[in-house]
């Protein structure tokens, strides 16, 4: 399994700056690290795993948000769009479900921001660990991870598709 050491390593060596902190206790999702920290859900990203067509992509959105799978879809040019199981995100990434971070990841990926994400100066997102946040810029973010800032999460009052 990786950790957090990797995810410090890896944005050293692209001098990303960043700040790993440990948590008073450990947060499985990104609204019990916002509770945990005393954030608004929005500061923390959800660093979601899909399958589009086979292929695994990351998906990045607020912790207060969704993602909108008909427009991921659509983003991707994607006939099938599936949620990776628990297990599969470990063997992809190397990290548990819930504490996934959005880089120094054992699989390579295209990766997707929303642009709701950006709208705070400072975010934090999975650090590698259960008890690990990662503290970064989100335009460092963006930078780090290569992602395509996109459009894609649920809005409400929008129309809901689920496949």
């Amino acid at each position: 399994m990786l950790g957090s050491v990797d995810v410090h390593n890896y944005l050293l060596t692209a001098n990303i700056p960043h700040e790993l902190r440990r948590m008073p206790e450990p947060a499985r999702s990104s609204s019990r690290a916002a509770v945990v920290l005393g954030l608004k859900p929005h500061q923390v990203i959800k660093n979601v795993i899909f399958f589009a067509d086979g292929k695994p992509v990351m998906a990045m959105v607020p912790g207060d948000g969704m993602v909108d799978y008909g427009k991921l879809k659509s983003e991707l040019k994607a006939q099938k769009l599936r949620l990776a199981s628990a297990e599969e995100v470990r063997q992809l990434t190397g990290y548990l479900v819930g504490c996934t971070p959005p880089v120094a990841l054992k699989t390579q990926m295209e990766k997707y921001i929303d642009l709701r994400a950006l709208k705070e100066d400072v975010v934090y997102t999975g650090g590698g660990e259960p008890d690990m946040v990662l503290k970064i810029r989100s335009y460092d973010l963006v930078m780090a991870t290569g992602a395509e800032v996109v459009d894609i999460m649920r809005v409400e009052g929008e129309g809901r598709e689920t496949s």
